[in-house]
């Protein structure tokens, strides 16, 4: 066991708390096994590609967002996002330069990987990405293994297999009730829940949504939040606001553009959600976190 830096950190780029395991000839046979197993916040964007590793990789975005692409199709990732890949095949990931993502990541192989990478892929109508009800399940996952990799001894190993198996149950889980909601709903959450994010500014993006799915506006907020665990028009107006902060912070576009691009357009609504959710106004919080104000 050692700390050291492979696949994900580069000097200066990332902060990261990663552990690489090398487990015994006989676990590798028999057993799930880590290879590495971390945590890591980046401090500027970066691509990163890979291909023909000999492991399965996991990872889950904590905050922030940024791009992952496997074989030839890219996926958006943002907070709350998980993603499987089969590190066999070519992928790429890239931090957002305006918003850095923290990630939490396991890459690990052994006996059972591919069936369940398979299971993973016949079941998920989102390719390899993935979102669940509650992320942080999976970053107490993360904690565990990270936890159990500074023990060297046969129990840890066997418990590292089981938290292996209980996070590949865990996805499995997640991808299957998402397919029954999509099939018993007749709409693909995954697909509206991407459309949310790129057309969050539209001011009738709702209605919209209802003309794509031919539900009404009340029912599909049910299914969204029965979904995600968020009203819909609630997740709306959080990616709006996450917007205007991130334009505050990293452009000098004035206070009333910003309101209107972000797509609130509302001058007291903008004021409220500052003075409830940062207990500051907009310019306060632009002169604390904009780095060119400085």
């Amino acid at each position: 066991m050692s700390k050291v830096n492979t696949f994900f950190s580069v000097e200066g780029i990332t902060d990261s708390d990663r552990i690489i395991h090398t487990p015994s000839s006989a676990v590798k046979e028999n057993l799930l096994y880590v290879q590495e197993v971390g945590k890591l916040k980046s401090l500027k964007s970066h691509k990163s590609e890979r291909e023909n590793l000999a492991s399965y990789l996991f990872i889950c975005v904590l905050e922030g967002q940024g791009t992952v692409k496997v074989r030839e199709k890219q996926y958006d990732m943002r907070q709350g996002d998980c993603i499987f890949i089969n590190c066999r095949e070519h992928y790429e990931h890239q931090s957002s330069e305006t918003e850095p993502w923290k990630l939490a990541w396991v890459h690990y192989n052994g006996a059972s990987a591919m069936f369940y990478y398979s299971l993973f892929l016949e079941n998920n109508h989102g390719g390899n990405k993935f979102t669940p009800v509650d992320v942080r399940k999976f970053e107490e996952m993360i904690d565990k293994l990270m936890k159990l990799q500074a023990e060297k001894e046969l129990l840890a190993e066997l418990e590292s297999n089981k938290a292996l198996v209980e996070l590949q149950n865990e996805m499995i889980a997640c991808v299957v009730q998402q397919k029954r909601d999509n099939e018993k709903h007749d709409v693909n959450l995954n697909e509206i829940r991407e459309y949310l994010n790129e057309h969050y500014h539209d001011e009738d993006v709702a209605a919209y949504l209802t003309k794509l799915t031919g539900k009404g506006e009340e029912e599909l907020n049910q299914i969204f939040k029965k979904a995600y665990g968020i009203d819909l028009y609630d997740y709306v107006l959080n990616r709006r606001f996450n917007v205007a902060k991130e334009m505050l912070r990293f452009t000098i576009k004035p206070v009333r553009e910003i309101i209107e691009e972000s797509g609130i357009r509302n001058n007291d609504l903008f004021r409220r959600l500052f003075a409830d959710s940062e207990g500051m106004t907009a310019e306060e919080y632009r002169m604390k976190w904009a780095q060119w104000v400085k």
